[in-house]
């Protein structure tokens, strides 16, 4: 926490927010758009991650390539997280896990789905359930989950602390705009917008966004200017990135709290407002609309000191009419697992589902004690 605090003065505050809000493969018009010399963000950026402060991965718009989100939360049956665990993953086409506790105790999993086969993985989970790979289980289609960029104006870096405002917070959100950001709105579409070799290069910017066309070309297998002109033809030019993830704490995780929220809200103008007024907050990491209802997935990082003023700002906001309700998991980041669009799984042009062989590799994980007790 001393080495972290040591750095966060202003001129890398300020590089931090410009690569969350710009291109961060872009540094030279970074500077230029913060007004510093390009070689102080370079060096500036360079020693940020070497050091380990930050990460920058791409996320891909699961839209813009036949899939859509979902989001699980498990619970496990008698304990058994680790069969949970690999039933989850059995199913593929999975992004992240990790071990969730409150409400539920298990499993929470992010997926990108085909669309195409939407039911599939409905009928997977019910047939999971029926077989005692969980009791009891939430399935949650969603927009693309959108990154918050990281913001310093509740910073004091004379004091190195920060300053939650949970009274201007509410106030804020009271006063914000009842038009639903356009990125939060329900997909018109899932058309499948890319081909292999795109797929091939999205998952490695997912790994490291800021890697180079000369890396990138030797996984792809064409040259670097090859995959240069992909990249901005194909890749940006059809959208096929919605934002970069600027993975950083701003608190120690021994201190703090990850936690996944779904809200239900009473209208959509109560959904927007709320919405509009996560944009800049430093403990929010990311959020998505759950599709078709005026609700939101959010996920929060927190001191601990603090998570008892989220609660109550919350318990307030649906005593005022603008949260309907809200549940929440907390995830233990310690057991976090992640990987990369399954760009295996493509195959002339189409996403692939074997429906039969999943279910019966599915059976085969279950322990018979489990089998037993679900007959």
């Amino acid at each position: 926490m001393l080495r972290y605090v040591k750095i966060l003065d202003p001129v890398n505050a300020k590089i931090i927010e410009a690569l969350g809000k710009g291109d961060p493969r872009n540094l030279l018009a970074l500077a230029r758009k913060i007004g510093l010399p390009p070689t102080t963000v370079t060096f500036r950026v360079k020693k940020l991650i070497e050091k380990g402060f930050i990460k920058i991965k791409a996320k891909t718009n699961s839209h813009k390539l036949g899939l859509m989100k979902a989001v699980l939360i498990a619970d496990t049956n008698h304990g058994h997280i680790e069969t949970l665990l690999k039933a989850i993953e059995n199913i593929g086409y999975w992004t992240y896990t990790a071990r969730c506790y409150g409400k539920f105790n298990g499993v929470y999993a992010v997926f990108s789905f085909p669309f195409e086969h939407k039911a599939a993985l409905e009928e997977y989970l019910e047939r999971a359930k029926q077989l005692g790979a969980l009791s009891n289980y939430e399935l949650f289609w969603t927009t693309n989950i959108f990154e918050v960029a990281p913001s310093f104006d509740r910073f004091d870096f004379k004091r190195k602390a920060w300053n939650f405002a949970w009274q201007e917070w509410l106030r804020e959100i009271l006063n914000s705009s009842t038009h639903l950001p356009e990125r939060l709105t329900d997909p018109e579409s899932y058309e499948i917008n890319a081909d292999y070799t795109d797929l091939l290069i999205l998952k490695e910017l997912e790994k490291d966004g800021l890697q180079d066309f000369t890396k990138l070309s030797k996984v792809a297998k064409m040259t670097p200017q090859a995959v240069r002109h992909r990249f901005h033809q194909h890749i940006l030019k059809r959208n096929l990135i919605t934002d970069f993830e600027l993975a950083i704490l701003p608190y120690p995780l021994q201190v703090s709290d990850l936690c996944a929220f779904v809200f239900d809200f009473t209208d959509e103008p109560a959904l927007a407002k709320f919405a509009n007024s996560l944009i800049d907050k430093p403990f929010v990491m990311n959020r998505a609309k759950i599709i078709g209802k005026n609700s939101l997935v959010v996920h929060f990082y927190i001191p601990k000191v603090e998570f008892s003023n989220l609660i109550e700002s919350l318990n307030l906001l649906a005593v005022k009419g603008v949260i309907e309700d809200f549940q929440y998991v907390s995830l233990d980041v310690t057991s976090f697992k992640r990987q990369t669009v399954s760009y295996e799984f493509f195959r002339d042009g189409k996403w692939a589902y074997k429906t039969a062989e999943a279910t019966a590799k599915l059976a085969r994980l279950i322990p018979m004690e489990l089998k037993a007790k679900a007959a």
